[in-house]
């Protein structure tokens, strides 16, 4: 009986040890894949794909269901407001009439990012600002639809301006 309990023990400590060898190879492997894996966070940044040119906001809506889509019945309820950007096809572009940057658009976990740079006001600000990004939810000839990553419920609606 002490033998067979014996046994037991030492199969039981056998298999814990290799149990534990297996996890730990288990935890190693995703670093060796890791060029892998940044392959597929890796961006693709380009400064114009269809957006340069001057748009004027006609319309801010608000995602109420929170489900990422400008649906008919928050279009009907955004409100009108006034913002533009001018996006020249060197990556520099105006912020309204008072600001100036820079943008870029990049392809992040398959969206369409859109990240934009405002150069510090001198004598009023020491540092340049963080980028406002936003996701490209569509992008026609003639509008524009952004949605704001902060916080990630406001659409913003451009429409393009000759």
């Amino acid at each position: 009986m002490k033998i067979h309990l014996f046994i037991i023990t030492i199969y039981t400590l056998l298999n814990a040890c290799s149990n534990d060898k297996q996890a730990q190879a288990t935890n190693v492997s995703p670093t060796s894949t890791q060029p892998e894996l940044l392959a597929k966070t890796k961006t693709n940044q380009t400064a114009d794909e269809g957006i340069t040119g001057y748009w004027n906001l006609k319309l801010e809506a608000y995602d109420k269901n929170q489900n990422k889509i400008l649906d008919d019945d928050e279009r009907k309820k955004g409100i009108q407001n006034r913002y533009s950007f001018r996006f020249n096809a060197d990556g520099s572009c105006q912020i309204r009439e008072s600001f100036k940057g820079h943008y870029e658009v990049k392809t992040k976990g398959g969206n369409k990012m859109l990240s934009v740079y405002r150069n510090r006001v001198q004598a009023e600000e020491d540092q340049d600002p963080p980028p406002d990004v936003y996701r490209i939810i569509s992008l026609s000839e003639n509008e524009l639809v952004l949605l704001e990553q902060e916080g990630n419920f406001t659409f913003w609606v451009f429409q393009r301006s000759k």
